[in-house]
């Protein structure tokens, strides 16, 4: 393993450890106020208020939930955009990425808006009497903010992640259509017009071994008659003999 893929490996689990973390003491603190709010005596007013004790309690379990959120928000979208990020990849994939972490940041950001509407309602509304429209119009307004960048990223999001389907279904098109039209497919097989068969090939060497054959036999014998001197025949040596005598009488 290099040092960049361990230095990487070593990143994408402290981004993991501490968003689970922050999580957990999330869901640990909800858990706490639920718990606070079966108490006996907590729906009481607040003396020389129109508040509750819980809801004081969920005003503070309110915003460290929500300081929770804020925090975790740019680690969300680090971990994200590991996730759809791939070293090789085309650059419309990495716009995809990039965008998908910047979602994931602003979605945190509002769920954190949400939160903080929902917790601190009880709170802060009965204090404003006659102008709660003011406390929906004051979110309203902050919830807008990061649902603006959310829409921005998912339309600048749209023509990347088209063109990563076409890539995909054109690609697995292309690859299917290559194997059926393959003019190669059959030239390994036995048999085929690209190869000659085995009995052709068998022949040929056969013929020549013959003509080979034939060419040592005449070679071997015209050298026996040259070694033993029998170029006449029988019978014109038999002449030769005759005469021989013929002259010695």
């Amino acid at each position: 393993m290099t040092e960049t893929e361990s230095t990487t490996d070593a990143f994408d689990r402290d981004s993991v450890r501490s968003a689970s973390r922050i999580a957990i003491a999330a869901l640990a603190l909800v858990g706490v106020l639920y718990l606070f709010t079966l108490l006996p005596g907590v729906d009481r007013l607040v003396p020389l208020t129109p508040i509750t004790f819980a809801a004081v309690a969920s005003a503070v379990v309110t915003v460290a939930v929500v300081a929770l959120l804020a925090y975790a928000a740019p680690k969300v979208a680090s971990l994200t955009r590991a996730a759809l990020h791939r070293t090789d990849a085309a650059d419309h994939v990495e716009r995809i990425a990039e965008n998908g972490g910047a979602m994931a940041y602003w979605l945190v950001v509002l769920a954190a808006v949400l939160v903080a509407h929902s917790g601190l309602a009880g709170a802060v509304v009965p204090l404003l009497d006659g102008f709660a429209w003011a406390y929906d119009a004051a979110f309203l307004l902050a919830s807008l903010v990061p649902l603006v960048f959310v829409v921005a990223r998912l339309t600048v999001t749209v023509d990347p992640l088209s063109e990563l389907v076409a890539d995909r279904v054109s690609g697995s098109e292309s690859a299917g259509g290559a194997d059926d039209a393959d003019p190669d497919a059959g030239a390994g097989e036995p048999g085929s017009e690209s190869e000659p068969s085995a009995a052709t090939a068998g022949e040929s060497d056969e013929c020549a071994d013959g003509a080979t054959e034939i060419d040592a036999a005449g070679s071997q014998g015209h050298s026996i008659e040259e070694r033993w001197g029998v170029d006449d025949e029988p019978g014109d040596a038999a002449d030769g003999g005759a005469d021989d005598e013929s002259t010695g009488s």
